[in-house]
């Protein structure tokens, strides 16, 4: 009876261990969450082509007369560029009265101290990224020789900016030489990359000013990679 009894103990336990190692053998419960680690090369997406940057231009300008609203306007039909246009603070004063004693005193306070920036006029505040341009066209008239007081103080502020970044330089006099304005606009931007040569339009060539922008983009080579 003890031998027929640990036979069947035998058979039993000789039954359990087959289906135990059955068991391990059954697919995963279609509930259960997927644990299985994918395999890194398939994990990998393609990466992108990359794409130049598109080419950017901002023209920055002062005027007072409108001689170079004008120039500006003209130049906006010729080229794609964002514009950003600089005004004095203080509305309405009248820089030639009085033998241009104002104009001459914002110039000469600019002379007498460069470097701090109390010498420069207030203009209003701009809303201007910097870094988002390659090229920076900057327009303005001639003061007695020297660049306007109140874009000086836009170049004070955001010369430092223009550094390494190709730099086109458009000036409005009557009769005047514009050798100060660059030289203004050098020493406001020490590390632009000046192109030449620089427009100079007079103020009685404003009108016609077209052909003159035309020649001039073409001359520093930039009508073709604004202009689709």
């Amino acid at each position: 009876m003890k031998r027929l009894f640990l036979m069947t103990m035998v058979f039993v336990a000789t039954l359990g261990m087959a289906m135990a190692s059955c068991s391990n053998d059954e697919p995963e419960s279609p509930n259960r969450p997927e644990t299985e680690t994918p395999d890194e090369g398939d994990d990998e997406s393609p990466e992108e082509p990359s794409t130049p940057s598109e080419h950017k231009t901002l023209i920055a300008y002062y005027s007072y007369t409108n001689n170079v609203e004008r120039i500006v306007t003209e130049l906006r039909s010729q080229i794609d560029a964002d514009v950003v246009e600089i005004e004095p603070a203080e509305k309405g004063l009248d820089y030639a009265a009085n033998n241009y004693a104002l104009g001459t005193a914002l110039l000469n306070a600019i002379r007498n101290n460069p470097g701090d920036a109390s010498s420069y006029p207030a203009i209003d505040a701009v809303d201007v990224k910097m870094d988002e341009y390659d090229m920076v066209i900057i327009a303005c008239p001639l003061w007695w020789s020297q660049m306007a007081a109140p874009f000086q103080t836009f170049l004070f502020r955001y010369g430092p900016q223009m550094a390494g970044k190709s730099i086109g330089v458009i000036v409005s006099s009557a009769s005047s030489g514009i050798s100060g304005v660059v030289a203004d606009a050098k020493r406001l931007i020490p590390d632009g990359k000046f192109l030449e040569p620089n427009l100079w339009i007079r103020s009685s060539q404003t009108s016609d000013s077209r052909s003159m922008i035309e020649r001039w983009l073409k001359d520093i080579e930039i009508l073709k990679q604004t202009i689709t």
